[in-house]
């Protein structure tokens, strides 16, 4: 019988980051089934046994060195095939920072599974991921193991897309670049897409899905991620007003502020304020 599904909550004060990992060894009889997908990206590196992973277009054997990643509200199912399966696993959301280099193939298709073929290229990816499970046990209660658990992700990531042929784009739309740079820095201001259209010579369709193509989601959505950021820095680092924070980070209605606080990171802004003071 497939283990129930967990919605995981968002790590701590940030709408991105390293949400869970582990280092699992499953014998038979192990699988997990999502039929709407997680709401994460999940990366599976196998170190020994075999293990199936489903999705809606493919199904794969995971044997030594096999990499999959599988991106949020994508359905799959994943089971340990013979006698065990000794895996890796990271449920996490990219930082938007990430979109300006990170790129693997197959990501349109939101899933992406590599063979790493080299004894390197595999203990630097195991390596790095046993450091990430390590430092993720830490990281609710210590900002240095959280940062420590991103890096090694990071470092994980470079490693697998280091993999691919080297004609794979890895560097992001200078246009793109420029709007992520202006979102992150000023947060409060008011967004237009026409006139971010504008001012990068395209179509506010071409725009859009420009964006969400380059980044993963679309210009609105990454806004609110970094204001919601901010704001929850504004809640643990300061003592203003939480209708004066809302109104700092570009929230002129503090009920749609509290929602899509709530939405994010699973409790409100008084109630993160007070957990954390």
């Amino acid at each position: 019988m497939a283990e129930k599904h967990v919605d995981y909550a968002i790590h701590d004060i940030r709408p991105y980051g390293i949400m869970i990992s582990g280092h699992y060894d499953k014998q038979e009889g192990y699988e997990i089934y999502r039929p709407s997908g997680s709401i994460d990206w999940l990366l599976i590196y196998t170190i020994s046994g075999q293990g199936y992973v489903h999705t809606v277009k493919n199904k794969i054997t995971c044997t030594q060195g096999d990499v999959v990643i599988i991106m949020p509200g994508h359905p799959h199912h994943y089971v340990t095939k013979n006698e065990h399966w000794e895996f890796i696993w990271v449920h996490f959301i990219p930082d938007p920072h990430w979109s300006t280099w990170l790129r693997l193939p197959e990501m349109e298709d939101r899933f992406v599974s590599s063979h790493l073929a080299s004894l390197e290229s595999r203990n630097q990816v195991e390596q790095a991921l046993e450091r990430l499970v390590r430092h993720e046990l830490f990281a609710a209660s210590s900002e240095l193991y959280r940062r420590l658990a991103e890096l090694a992700l990071e470092e994980t990531l470079i490693h697998i897309q280091q993999t691919f042929p080297s004609e794979t784009p890895n560097s992001m739309d200078p246009r793109i670049v420029e709007i992520l740079y202006e979102l992150q820095t000023y947060p409060a201001q008011r967004v237009s897409i026409p006139e971010l259209a504008r001012r990068s010579c395209l179509s506010t369709s071409r725009l859009s899905h420009l964006f969400k193509e380059e980044v993963g989601d679309t210009i609105l959505n990454t806004l609110h991620k970094f204001r919601l950021e901010k704001a929850a820095q504004l809640l643990i680092g300061t003592n203003r007003q939480i209708s004066e924070i809302a109104a700092d980070v570009g929230y002129d209605c503090g009920i749609h502020f509290t929602r899509k606080f709530r939405e994010a990171f699973g409790e409100t802004p008084s109630a993160l304020r007070k957990r954390k003071k």
